[in-house]
């Protein structure tokens, strides 16, 4: 076996050098100028241009997300470099042949008759599963409560790095709701190069998106040109822009739009919203975009989700905004960031929160005593440097306190629930946990719920950055809901410690706080020592999070601009 020159050093770089051997990696290549020469876990990061001289003496594996691959196989092919391969597409399966599977027509279902009707454009739908469907399953499951019916366009299936599945959230779909699952086959690698005729559809159909902005007609012109630009544009604004387009034309094909009053689109992806602006601007069928989170701001730049200088990426953000008729936000300052950057009306920017389903937690029986030993519970993913940071203050400060011989590790239980990532294991790898450390693997919403309740702490490492103090995770309202301590390590001033202060569920510490983290872990474990049943907690002003109640909000969305 030949070694391998792994091009690309971020995240996929590093998981790729896990995945074949440290031994088996001659160097890393990166178009990042400024890691050139550098080393990155110890391997060495060679100029593009130094691949070129030396390519024919090893294999190349293209260690990237999708976001950038094709653009990066185009720089390769010019580069006369053709003995390449992908990390994810060996993820993937080599054995997967190139195919672009095609939805089949669903039976299309009709309304009860005291409803109108919305269509909904979310990628991630049941039976997928991770953070990202609560919100889209949660809307869709109770605005038929308020007199709006969704049919919904979502995918088959995830990208890589989120492929989870929870078939046991089929059964929140309401009966004889229509779900549409267009194929993905980008995102998913099934499909690793765009057919000529498919590649020209696509970049025809995204500069009809961009050309109300000159600034970004111009640039996605100027793209077009050249072989390693027209890659680049076909994963942009994500490399879901091929399942939006199939999308449409699913829609234009097979359904009826007449019949409906209001488009809802929800990211990410963000290739979601062009579907809802294409049958806006075709149809003039009113447009709520719902983007969650924030884009292109600040605290998008500094977790690494997108780069500090794509113009284009902006000039298409806004676009975007302007042409929805409302944009919704899950925290009022994002909501007025837009407001802010692009001049968007207030009216038009608004807000509507993550939240929990009560009915969640109906079928769920609360342990009647603490858990045989003081459980600390983490659900979710920990990646991104701001969380890596608070993750390991809060493990330095519960070793100290075994150090100490304040806590007995025999009596401690450290329940990771979710996928664990390089960052999260290389942190614990700092300690030895023994036995106490459990790693759950991906658990159903259900399971996760019921492992909340058999806790002593509900952990929350969201990190301190002041950039993304306004940033709710999904995990914090079912921690909420839960009722047991939550401590999170976040900024002082950010919207997870101002909810704390104010409903009592838990405290909020900065990463330097060791010794208040240690007293707040002392104190539950000194709880738990003295035994009995702990009440849950459960603040009233906690009910302003619940799903149905939120529903209700969107509903009062879409009667406006149905308006």
């Amino acid at each position: 076996m030949r070694q391998i020159i792994l091009f690309g050093a971020g995240k996929y770089g590093r998981a790729a050098l896990n995945y074949f051997g440290r031994e088996n990696i001659f160097c890393f290549s990166d178009n990042n100028k400024l890691i050139e020469g550098q080393r990155v876990l110890d391997v060495p990061v060679i100029s593009f241009e130094r691949l070129r001289e030396i390519h024919g003496d090893y294999d190349i594996v293209i260690s990237t997300g999708a976001e950038v691959l094709f653009a990066i196989a185009a720089q390769l092919e010019e580069a006369g470099i053709h003995n390449y391969r992908s990390f994810l597409k060996i993820l993937e399966g080599e054995g997967h042949s190139e195919f672009a599977p095609k939805p089949e027509q669903a039976a299309f279902h009709e309304p009860p008759d005291d409803c109108r009707q919305v269509l909904m454009a979310a990628y991630y739908f049941p039976p997928l599963s991770g953070s990202g469907v609560f919100r889209s399953i949660k809307f869709a499951k109770y605005l038929p409560q308020f007199n709006w019916w969704p049919a919904v366009i979502s995918t088959d299936r995830a990208p890589l790095e989120m492929n989870y599945m929870d078939e046991s959230l089929l059964e929140e779909i309401p009966a004889g709701m229509n779900v549409i699952r267009i194929p993905d086959p980008v995102y998913t690698m099934r499909m690793t190069s765009f057919p000529t005729e498919t590649g020209t559809a696509l970049i025809d159909f995204l500069k009809a998106v961009l050309q109300s902005d000159p600034e970004a007609s111009a640039m996605a012109g100027s793209l077009s040109q050249t072989k390693v630009g027209r890659a680049k544009l076909l994963t942009f604004p994500c490399p879901a822009l091929l399942w939006a387009y199939e999308a449409i034309r699913y829609i234009e094909k097979h359904i009826n739009l007449s019949k409906f009053q209001v488009i809802y689109t929800t990211s990410s992806p963000y290739s979601a919203h062009l579907i809802g602006f294409y049958l806006k601007q075709k149809y003039g069928i009113p447009w709520v975009a719902d983007y969650r989170d924030p884009w292109t701001d600040v605290s998008q730049k500094e977790l690494g989700f997108i780069s500090s200088n794509d113009r284009l990426l902006v000039r298409l953000e806004e676009i975007l905004l302007k042409a929805a008729d409302c944009n919704i936000s899950v925290e009022r300052h994002f909501a007025l960031s837009y407001v802010k950057r692009f001049s968007i009306s207030v009216e038009k920017s608004i807000t509507i929160t993550n939240g929990y389903d009560e009915n969640d937690f109906s079928g769920l029986l609360e342990p009647e005593r603490h858990p045989p030993k003081f459980t600390i519970t983490h659900s979710g993913l920990i990646h991104v440097k701001p969380q890596v940071t608070a993750f390991a203050a809060f493990l330095e400060a519960l070793h100290q306190l075994i150090d100490e011989q304040k806590i007995d590790l025999a009596n401690i239980q450290l329940r990771m629930i979710g996928k664990m990532t390089g960052e999260s294991r290389a942190v614990l790898r700092n300690y030895d946990w023994g036995d106490a450390l459990v790693e759950t693997g991906y658990l159903s919403h259900q399971e996760a719920l019921a492992e909340n309740y058999d806790s002593n702490i509900l952990l929350l490492p969201g990190g301190d950055a002041d950039s993304i103090k306004f940033a709710y995770t999904g995990k914090f309202f079912d921690y909420l809901r839960s009722g047991r301590p939550i401590l999170a390590v976040v900024a002082k001033d950010s919207v997870i410690a101002q909810a704390l202060r104010e409903n009592g569920h838990g405290a909020a510490f900065l990463s330097t706080q060791l010794l208040e983290i240690k007293q707040f872990i002392l104190r539950e474990y000194q709880i738990w020592q003295r035994g009995g049943k702990r009440e849950l907690l459960h603040s009233p002003l906690i009910e302003q999070f619940e799903r149905k109640s939120l529903t209700g909000q969107l509903a009062e969305v879409f009667e406006t601009i149905a308006r």
